[in-house]
């Protein structure tokens, strides 16, 4: 019912009808970020930021289709803008597709209605590729300010962080430190962070492939965001 009706008000809003956000000063519920889910079931979720990207995203994307997974692809508005048929490519592979913003800014040093705006205007290239609203936002960073928190909610959006982080954005980082990495670290019901633009990730390409084998060999399952909370009820 909530994203329904959020539906409804971001279809209004970028058709340029009379709705206004809610800021700050109204009542609003205060919604925690998502790092993880408790399970006891052996399922992770591989999540991707920064991209689509022209080069890496399409490694990636038949790693991940050689091995029969699906995973959660937080884009930014300006590579999908860049590259549209990368991300029309993530989008028909039956990925799930998540706001990551429209510029990788440093929130930090923006104000709630900078943060909103540079959502909103990564949710309208990602509708205007796809003709999707996705329903989850991360952070450039993982920064959660207030005004980051007040934006975010008012945008209709659920937050995902991530449990598992093996630094792949490190160049000094090889492919088989990345997968290690993971792998001691990994736990049923955990979400990893990997990257698939903003700077060379060849290792990560690399490392995905042993990752995958290794984690299966020991019982795990591969799904998506949405999967992953669904695995939690």
């Amino acid at each position: 019912m909530r994203h329904r009706a959020i539906y409804v008000c971001l279809v209004a809003c970028l058709l340029g009808w009379g709705i206004m956000p809610v800021w700050a000063g109204a009542s609003t519920p205060f919604y925690e970020p998502i790092h993880r889910i408790h399970t006891q079931k052996k399922v992770v979720a591989l999540t991707f930021d920064d991209g689509p990207d022209a080069k890496y995203t399409p490694k990636i994307l038949e790693v991940l289709h050689q091995n029969n997974i699906r995973a959660t692809f937080f884009v930014l508005g300006s590579q999908v803008d860049k590259h549209p048929r990368v991300m029309q490519w993530i989008y028909k592979a039956g990925h799930e597709i998540g706001n990551h913003g429209y510029h990788h800014l440093d929130l930090n040093k923006l104000t709630e209605h900078e943060v909103y705006e540079d959502i909103r205007h990564g949710e309208r290239s990602i509708l205007r590729t796809t003709g999707i609203l996705a329903q989850y936002y991360r952070p450039p960073g993982g920064v959660m300010t207030h005004d980051v928190m007040n934006a975010v909610q008012s945008s209709g959006y659920d937050i995902i962080h991530w449990s598992v982080d093996p630094r792949d954005w490190s160049l000094a980082r090889t492919a088989s430190v990345i997968a290690k990495s993971v792998k001691s670290n990994v736990s049923p019901g955990d979400i990893i962070l990997f990257h698939d633009g903003g700077l060379n990730q060849r290792q990560t390409v690399a490392a995905l492939q042993e990752l995958i084998a290794d984690l299966r060999s020991q019982g795990y399952r591969f799904v998506t965001v949405s999967q992953l909370l669904d695995a939690a009820k």
